[in-house]
């Protein structure tokens, strides 16, 4: 289950080692919250949101910005996706947005192991599980992941060895 913005502010920063940190969930105006934390602006945002996310971070990027894109949860379950007002703001801040998907670097994964594993073990990586035991609570774990009730990766256990 999603935790409070205490929990999910407390984490990033002090396990992840982010300088500064906010629930976008808590934001009534995400505008004034990026323009808050990010008063120079944004070099770098990873797309995975879409929707009024991704609307109010074209408002607050810096020239040259560069934006990953690999999904859009906000639009999965919609019958009708949300337009994007502000897709102006690629072209004045000449923006390099690229998409890109999992299977397209499926070829480096052994090399990415390889550089991964070791680091995990020295703690320079770390992750957050959300596991869910009992394969009766897979459904739920799913919908709670398109709702944002998870926290780090979701994880169903079916078995425990």
């Amino acid at each position: 289950m999603l935790g409070s913005k205490s929990h999910i502010v407390d984490l990033l920063k002090n396990k992840f080692g982010f300088d500064e940190a906010f629930n976008y969930k808590e934001e009534p105006n995400l505008d004034a919250a990026l323009k808050r934390y990010f008063p120079e602006g944004i070099d770098i945002y990873f797309e995975n949101v879409g929707g009024k996310t991704l609307d109010a971070v074209l408002l607050n990027l810096k020239v040259h910005a560069r934006i990953p894109i690999c999904g859009m949860i906000s639009q999965y379950n919609l019958i009708e996706q949300e337009g994007v007002k502000n897709l102006s703001k690629l072209i004045y801040n000449r923006v390099h947005a690229q998409g890109f998907i999992v299977t397209d670097y499926y070829h480096l994964y052994p090399k990415y192991l390889e550089f991964l594993l070791p680091n995990i073990k020295e703690g320079k990586v770390v992750y957050v599980e959300d596991i869910a035991e009992g394969i009766e609570n897979g459904p739920a774990a799913l919908v709670g992941l398109y709702k944002g009730r998870n926290v780090g990766k979701q994880v169903v256990v079916v078995a425990r060895d």
